[in-house]
């Protein structure tokens, strides 16, 4: 009798155990494609403010900027405002973008709004994390980019937070960014 007692709450505790065990690993699974492209869609902030770190190779510097991001209808207006004042409009049509910003251009607007299914036409794209910690290595399949940009690593929870871009000629970016309000954003561009 007490032999049975014991087979069953063996049992129980291993039903327990094996439970526990499926709902962690659900909870730890990487990330799905498609739900992860919905949620930073749905999240996708229009404006923004963004710290970014350059470090060039050939010279041996690191350059530090900040400034605001806005999606407009012409394209991502990348606004730096510290240490100089600079306006660049990343988009397609731009054929004014210095050659690293178009290699950016589509990455940045596929990233920020969400818009995985653009990015897939260009990266191969591997999730690993958690959907509240998730992380993507892309690694460029078309040739002009791969010409330029060896990988980028984003990080994110409902928006993505942190880029790091890898180019050819090892040279490095990151990019911490953070959604904000645009009329903030606006307010801000006229106070001294």
């Amino acid at each position: 009798m007490m032999r049975a007692i014991n087979q069953a709450a063996f049992c129980a505790l291993a039903l327990f155990a094996l439970t526990m065990l499926a709902a962690s690993a659900t909870a730890w699974a990487a990330p799905d494609t498609d739900e992860l492209a919905a949620r930073l869609a749905d999240n996708a902030p229009q404006c923004g403010r963004f710290e970014q770190t350059r470090w060039l190779a050939d010279l041996d510097s690191q350059l530090e900027s900040r400034g605001t991001f806005e999606h407009q209808d012409a394209g991502l207006v990348w606004q730096t405002t510290s240490p100089i004042n600079d306006r660049v409009v990343l988009s397609a049509d731009n054929d004014e973008l210095p050659m690293g910003f178009q290699a950016v251009a589509p990455v940045l607007g596929g990233l920020l709004s969400g818009d995985w299914q653009a990015l897939e036409r260009y990266f191969a794209i591997e999730l690993s994390g958690t959907q509240d910690e998730w992380q993507a290595k892309l690694t460029p399949s078309e040739a002009n980019i791969a010409q330029r940009l060896d990988h980028l690593l984003v990080h994110g929870n409902q928006q993505v937070e942190r880029v790091e871009i890898a180019f050819t000629n090892d040279d490095r970016l990151e990019l911490a960014l953070s959604g904000a309000d645009c009329e903030r954003l606006e307010d801000d561009k006229h106070t001294p």
